[in-house]
């Protein structure tokens, strides 16, 4: 026996360098029982030397890495860190790691044959189950909630690019083991969870998994309805109309065990629905007759609710363009604004809509192989960018050509395809039901979530819309705030339990209870550093003063100054888009296009200039969004601005505030483009512009970031005046030149108290 081990351990020689690369010999993959015993011991190589600067993303993969090392009390501990250190609160997020929990717990008992070892692991399941409130218990039974063949899919995926080579990268053994702790621990467990909760759905629910409501013209979706068994008068209904299939079980149970019946209705196309999947498209005129379905029901009361985020948040407000009687409010989270924040951003696709298309529309379900191949679609975004293909050809150089990439594409104002899909002016007039919305500071889809309530304060004169925004992200603006952002831990008084909050709501709305406690007023928002929430009736209360600088250059020294010069100057910039030296892709890690949240460099790209204010002399609270009145001229039809805000601190810590993107012949209508005249002296209005709310230090400067977008997130604007998704390098023959005027201006708002 020893001696097998022994010559396990020879063929298994490690040697870490430079170059960060584990040695790791092909004959380690010869077989199962060998993977077996090597895989433990390439984990235990790697605890000492993986490193990743996101500590959300260090702990949850070094979990993992412990789990696959056998060490499994330290991994417990790890999961505890975890949840208090990034998520906040350790009670609440209890369940996280659930499946790891129950393996080790019962490994580490020894069970004899494979009957013990179901019954110690029924006993240790319970035993942890049951210590859960009724959220907690949802979250574990969701973790079973999963396709077993696209993890061993995945698991073998990785395998098998691993498998080629005698070494691998620190990154890529992490991968590997985060891949074969999930199978390997499914493989051992899913069959005996899924008998457990199989009973325990049997004793509290009545489900209803295969729903199919057909649609006036003759197209189906499909839904899901969980209510408790032990309720027998119809219910209030609250429901998710989702696009991302696949786990809407343990969604409708964790409604129901809120107290109303749950349900999911998946849009056109995605689970049982045979019609194609065509994402955002017939969402609006679908709502309607899903919700008079429901409300004719005997489990319903008559009154539906509606909730989620992102994809679910722009549902909502589809649903809105024919309010159904039934529906009594809707709670639209980070809701992604169609042709306004995505599939672009104020004119500009992006290369993640890609991505994002694969996601949802490879299959009736969701296809997490291919979206969590972040190695994959690097590669990708960075060969198109490298190569200057026009960004039309990105599905090509993907290798699956997508007709709904190209339709996209084909719509690249805000023109009556994105307007169909969402109530348009004084349709918004009609919402006659209460909202409540959450966002972020730091969330991708707050300019969506914002186009509406702008448009709605516009032209609805109800005045019953409820607001809450804080430091979160796009996740952490839907459920629970993460306590760490990009190094950034948000204030105590800012993580607040916002899915409690919702569901707090809808008690309000659908049952007369009490009004959630943060909502004093309309708008509430969290200012960063002070620790405290205000709440106050609109948004334009969010300052009450307006700072406004203006550019400067003193040989080549860019500031920002209170008082435009009295003669009004120019100054040059150059940028070569034949260029590609810099490659700046967003990992999965960036907070809303920033790396992190605070750093003590600056590194802007190079098409960028940065622009410095005097230190302040007080503290100083921004509050709300900038608006930029830029006064340029260039050799191009066209340009697409970049503006980013940043608090430099008195150390000389970097605070990133706010990232702004604008196609400048988009910036006056977004419904139509209106192209620059060459060597004109151009004003370009940037205000469609991210929302903070943060107290900077007495001794802090204002900096600036400002210049031409140019990376491969995005598509590249030559300023040819020709399409831009067609346009390639080859249009960037003469370098774009921009003559930048000193009476362009920056406006902050700044809320005095």
């Amino acid at each position: 026996m020893k001696k097998s081990i022994i010559a396990l351990l020879v063929c298994f020689c490690f040697q870490i360098g430079t170059s960060q690369k584990i040695y790791f010999d092909k004959s380690n993959y010869k077989d199962s029982l060998t993977l077996s015993k090597s895989l433990p011991l390439l984990a235990k190589k790697l605890l000492p030397v993986y490193k990743n600067d996101n500590k959300g993303t260090f702990l949850d993969s070094y979990a993992r890495i412990q789990f696959v090392a056998g060490e499994y009390k330290a991994m417990q501990q790890n999961f505890v860190t975890y949840s208090q250190e990034i998520l906040g609160d350790s009670i609440v997020n209890r369940p996280m790691g659930f499946i790891y929990k129950t393996y080790a717990r019962t490994i580490t008992k020894e069970p004899k044959s494979k009957t013990d070892f179901e019954n110690i692991y029924t006993f240790e399941f319970y035993k942890l189950y049951n210590s859960l409130d009724n959220d907690g218990k949802t979250w574990a039974e969701g973790y079973y909630e999963i396709k077993f063949d696209e993890i061993k899919n995945n698991y073998e995926s990785k395998l098998k690019v691993a498998q080629e080579n005698d070494s691998i990268s620190i990154e890529d053994a992490a991968v590997l083991c985060r891949q074969y702790s999930r199978y390997f621990i499914y493989s051992k467990t899913l069959s005996i969870a899924s008998k457990i909760i199989a009973q325990i759905e049997a004793d509290t629910y009545i489900i209803d998994k295969d729903i199919i409501i057909t649609l006036p013209n003759g197209s189906t979706v499909s839904g899901t309805m969980v209510k408790k068994k032990n309720v027998s008068e119809p219910q209030p209904v609250v429901m998710r109309y989702n696009i991302y299939a696949g786990n809407e079980l343990s969604q409708c149970k964790e409604i129901a065990n809120m107290g109303y019946v749950g349900f999911v209705a998946n849009t056109r196309g995605k689970r049982l629905s045979n019609d194609q999947i065509e994402p955002y498209e017939h969402d609006g005129d679908d709502a309607y007759h899903i919700l008079d379905w429901i409300s004719k029901q005997s489990w319903c009361n008559g009154k539906i609710g509606l909730y989620g985020g992102s994809y679910l948040g722009f549902a909502q407000w589809s649903a809105m363009k024919k309010v159904h009687p039934a529906l009594k409010t809707i709670v639209p989270q980070v809701s992604v604004g169609a042709g306004i924040d995505f599939p672009m951003q104020n004119g500009i696709f992006m290369s993640y809509s890609l991505r994002w298309i694969h996601f949802v529309a490879n299959n009736k379900l969701t296809d997490f192989n291919d979206f969590q191949n972040s190695k994959k679609w690097d590669e990708v975004f960075a060969q198109y960018y490298k190569t200057g293909s026009s960004f039309r050809t990105l599905d090509q150089i993907e290798g699956n050509p997508s007709p709904l990439f190209q339709r996209w594409l084909d719509h690249p104002a805000y023109d009556k395809y994105w307007q169909d899909m969402t109530p348009q002016k004084e349709a918004f007039a009609n919402i006659n039901i209460p909202i409540l919305s959450t966002t972020g500071y730091y969330d991708d889809d707050q300019l969506g979530a914002m186009y509406y309530y702008n448009q709605y304060q516009k032209y609805n004169k109800t005045d019953n819309y409820y607001l809450i925004i804080g430091p979160y992200d796009h996740g952490g603006s839907q459920r629970s705030p993460k306590k760490e952002l990009g190094g950034y831990t948000i204030d105590e008084a800012a993580i607040i339990p916002i899915n409690a909050i919702v569901f707090q709501w809808f008690d309000y709305i659908l049952k007369d209870a009490k009004r959630p406690e943060i909502l004093k007023d309309k708008v509430n928002f969290e200012i960063m550093g002070k620790n405290k929430w205000k709440s106050v009736a609109s948004l334009d209360k969010m300052h009450n003063q307006d700072l406004t600088f203006y550019l400067a250059n003193n040989d080549k020294k860019y500031s920002l100054q209170k008082t435009a010069s009295k003669k009004v100057t120019s100054f040059d910039q150059i940028v070569d888009f034949t260029d590609r030296s810099e490659i700046n892709i967003y990992t999965d890690d960036y907070v809303n296009g920033f790396p992190r949240v605070i750093d003590s460099v600056l590194k802007p790209e190079k098409q960028l200039l940065v622009f410095e204010s005097d230190p302040i002399t007080e503290p100083l609270i921004i509050s709300g969004s900038l608006k930029a009145s830029l006064k340029i001229s260039t050799n191009k039809k066209d340009i697409d601005m970049e503006v980013q805000l940043y608090e430099k601190t008195a150390n000389g810590k970097y605070f990133a505030l706010t990232n702004n993107i604008q196609r400048a012949s988009l910036a006056k209508d977004r419904t139509k483009r209106q192209l620059l005249t060459p060597n004109k002296i151009e004003t370009i209005n940037i205000n469609q512009t991210f929302i903070i709310s943060k107290e900077l230090q007495k001794g802090s400067s204002i900096v600036i970031v400002m210049g031409a977008n140019k990376n491969p997130n995005w598509e590249v604007n030559y300023g040819s005046g020709k399409d831009v998704s067609s346009e390639t390098i080859a249009d960037a023959k003469e370098p774009l030149k921009i003559k930048w005027y000193t009476n362009s201006s920056i406006t902050l708002p700044i809320l005095k108290q």
